[in-house]
């Protein structure tokens, strides 16, 4: 037998199955469907790079399997080709960036191809095709018709190297506390600037509720939480002493406390400031507001405030509170106005030592300790039980929380209320390689319109350099910006564009009737196809590009656009591939990998199982290039077997392998365990090396288990084995039944065998004589009893003795 050629094989199979679209989803097909969808890729590179090899081969091992199992499977690609790197690219080298944008796309979905994932390419699109951004303007001016669009003078982060704003989730924090952009790391300023926003916080109840609704991992969950940002307080009102009409609002979280509040520090911006003349009041007010936030709130700054002459009534006891102007006081947070309780806030008590203000020791801890508080240590924040509070002494905090709130409320003080740290969504770039923002300013007032033919094209201009003075470069487009409004006067165009996160807010909607002329999306093939059943994607999206699109998706179902109030039913994060040092691939240090060069000289084939076997998808691992020999191997070792291959061949022994085989891979690929499947295919292939003779039956069985792992290979076997000599589509493996298995023949005998955590035997565990050690681990962490007493604990070292005992230590 010749010798298995994998470009030959990949070259004549690739193009059958795209030319007649054999992974085609059929939209209203009686079959079940399921909506498999990959993060959709930026076109960057000439080619896959391993995050996107990592990112797409087991949902596409998924995809396969399922229709495999009957159901009608949409696995659709396209491209979110908008936004910076593309523009940054079209600078530095002087082609323009829709020719490089196109050519990045035809690069990488020729390389998406040649690993053979089985998408539905009559589905692609680009976010930079006018036929897709008419509807993503149209979109936007939903939120805008509802006024959820705003255009707001604020203060945003500047990166003065991509020359743009960036909205907050874009911005990071380094080692040394500085605010960096997330991509390209470059230093942000603070500036005020007139931008687009869209009202995310409206949202944010919702947002939250809906993540009881979808099947995510808890870290996504609390992520998204975290970001939002939920606090549940309450608004006290202080009276000023010697103005009657004059109150102080304060949000709080901790009114347990303010038996202890002993001071109120107001923002630079707050309205009762402009009612006081004092000079140095108003000097202090002139120099902060002239500070960026970043000055005024970065951690370890020494507190600074003037008085301003005038006291609060703290209700509870009558006393007098001085109020204090500070710069670390936004007005963007909670009421512009603090309340000063410095024994139990150590912002607090840092402002407190900075100007000898009382502080009081309301909340005593395990400590015991109720002397005078007089260091930083002794502030007690998180826990404790109240002294020196009247009614509330001897309450544990969080119940003398409750108990507060609704004396307050009872009192007439204040009412309850809650806030959210999440602020609007920054809409607004100063580039040009985005969405135009499908409004104008009609002159001579400045009223804003909306544009009535869409899609607003994105002119073809020769200067798209970015300026510092915080416009977009069309602003440079005289002749596109001034046109006229709907009265026929004067206007000009919206020149800022939009973020690059806009078209792929919506995109997985637009899969599902991709070429609709008369709107993004039929109701028909939205309530057939909605929700995702599967999203993969990256952790780095999680509060990004996954909580943009679950705010537009809930904002459009409310207003009747989409038929499902969440748009992804289930999420999963990737890992990340390392490169073979360990360490982040990167160019610099020379560790990075080439799919495409590693496909040349192995085959796609061997790399998709090499991917798959690496570990678990969710998880991060190095590159190790011995794993691409050994799939190979496996595969070159398959294409040989079927010399033996044979028509009614009795062996028992690999009959009964063969149905566990097909049993176990059946389990993992339900539960993406395509690593252990792996495993399972290559103990098989091992165990048919054994045999002088296969059954052509039980091979053709094989095969089909092999084909969404290596569907290049099982393609060709499938065609040999089957003795087809012309194509035809519906002759295609990927497009036959998943083999079933009897049950009788993979009958075991299971014994229970202790589980040892920590050198005691906590639990008991159920196994067979086939369970190998990692199907051994995954049982028993799966055990209710064992995750009690590991109480998420990491496991240091687990040891399996073939049915005699497991033993657990922990770190």
């Amino acid at each position: 037998m010749p010798q298995y050629n994998f470009k030959t094989t990949e070259d004549h199979w690739r193009d059958k199955w795209v030319k007649d679209n054999v992974y085609a989803a059929e939209d209203f097909s009686r079959k079940p469907k399921k909506y498999i969808l990959a993060e959709f890729p930026y076109p960057s590179g000439a080619a896959l790079h391993a995050g996107h090899m990592m990112r797409y081969t087991v949902p596409d091992v998924y995809s396969r399997f399922l229709r495999m199992n009957g159901y009608n499977v949409l696995f659709p690609m396209g491209w979110d080709a908008f936004g910076l790197p593309a523009e940054n690219y079209a600078i530095k080298t002087g082609v323009h960036p829709a020719i490089t944008t196109k050519k990045a796309i035809d690069d990488m979905k020729s390389s998406l191809m040649r690993m053979g994932f089985g998408i539905d390419w009559t589905r692609e699109f680009s976010t930079t095709d006018p036929n897709y951004y008419k509807w993503t303007q149209w979109l936007f001016l939903k939120f805008f018709e509802h006024r959820l669009a705003e255009l707001k003078e604020m203060p945003v982060w500047w990166d003065d190297t991509l020359k743009t704003v960036l909205a907050d989730e874009e911005v990071l924090t380094d080692k040394e506390g500085n605010k960096i952009a997330e991509r390209g790391g470059h230093l942000v300023e603070r500036r005020n600037l007139k931008q687009w926003v869209l009202k995310i916080p409206a949202y944010a109840e919702k947002l939250i509720e809906g993540l009881g609704h979808v099947d995510f991992p808890d870290a996504i969950k609390n992520a998204q939480i975290n970001w939002i940002g939920k606090k549940e307080g309450i608004n006290i009102h202080y009276k000023v002493q010697d103005l009657p009409n004059e109150e102080i609002v304060c949000f709080t979280t901790r009114p347990d406390t303010n038996f202890g509040a002993t001071f109120i520090v107001l923002s630079p911006e707050h309205p009762f400031l402009s009612k006081i003349q004092d000079a140095t009041v108003k000097e202090y007010v002139e120099k902060a507001k002239a500070k960026s936030e970043l000055e005024r709130i970065s951690d370890g700054r020494k507190k600074t405030g003037v008085f301003t002459g005038y006291y609060a009534i703290n209700q509870l006891n009558n006393k007098p509170m001085q109020i204090w102007v500070g710069d670390f006081v936004l007005a963007n947070f909670g009421t512009g106005a603090v309340v000063g309780v410095p024994g139990h806030d150590k912002r607090d008590f840092e402002f407190a030592k900075a100007f000898e203000l009382k502080i009081m020791r309301v909340v005593v801890g395990k400590d015991s300790d109720t002397s005078e508080i007089t260091k930083l240590e002794q502030v007690q924040e998180d826990e404790g039980t109240m002294i020196n509070s009247g009614f509330l002494d001897g309450m544990e905090i969080h119940t003398a929380k409750q108990k507060m709130m609704d004396y307050i409320e009872q009192k007439g003080w204040g009412e309850k209320t809650t806030t959210y740290s999440i602020r609007d969504w920054i809409f607004s770039r100063q580039r040009y390689w985005g969405e135009p923002i499908p409004l104008i300013h009609a002159e001579p007032d400045g009223h804003v319109e909306e544009v009535a033919d869409l899609p607003l094209l994105l002119p073809d201009v020769p200067d798209y350099e970015p300026t510092s003075d915080a416009l977009s470069p069309l602003a440079k487009n005289k002749e596109w910006v001034n046109t006229v409004s709907r009265n026929g006067k004067p206007a000009k165009r919206e020149t800022n564009t939009m973020p690059n996160w806009a078209g792929s807010c919506w995109y997985f909607l637009r899969f599902t009737d991709p070429h609709n002329n008369k709107e993004f999306a039929s109701q028909e093939a939205l309530k057939y196809w909605l929700p995702v059943d599967k999203y993969f994607g990256g952790a780095e999206h999680t509060t990004m590009h996954l909580l943009y699109s679950r705010f537009w998706h809930k904002f459009f179902y409310d207003i009747g656009l989409v038929p499902t109030p969440e748009p992804y039913q289930w999420r999963l994060n990737g890992g990340l591939l390392l490169g073979p040092d360990g360490k982040k691939m990167s160019k610099s240090i020379g560790n990075t990998i080439d799919p495409m060069t590693i496909a040349e000289n192995y085959g796609a084939d061997a790399l998709r199982l090499a991917i798959c076997f690496i570990g678990p998808y969710e998880d991060t691992y190095p590159w190790n290039p011995n794993g691409i020999k050994a799939t190979w191997r496996v595969l070159k070792v398959v294409y040989e077997l079927q010399d033996k291959v044979a028509d009614n061949v009795t062996d028992q022994a690999i009959t009964k392998a063969y149905h566990k085989m097909v049993k176990n891979i059946t389990d993992m690929a339900i539960n993406l365990k395509m690593n252990t499947a792996i495993s399972e295919l290559m103990i098989f292939v091992n165990q048919l090396k054994t045999a002088s003779k296969i059954d052509k039956e039980l091979w053709k069985g094989f095969v089909k288990i092999l084909a969404p792992f290596a569907p290049y290979l099982a393609e060709e076997l499938w065609q040999t084995a089957n003795g087809f000599t012309k194509w035809k589509k519906e002759n295609s493996v990927h497009l036959q039944e998943w083999p079933s298995y009897d049950k009788n023949l993979i009958k075991e005998t299971i014994i229970s065998i202790p589980v040892q955590i920590n050198g005691k035997v906590r639990a008991q565990v159920e196994i067979t004589s086939t369970d190998t050690e990692q199907t051994v681990k995954e049982k028993v962490l799966a055990l209710q009893k064992a995750k009690d007493w590991l109480n998420n604990k990491e496991v240091a070292r687990f040891l399996y003795i073939p049915e005699k005992i497991v033993s657990i230590v922990t770190n």
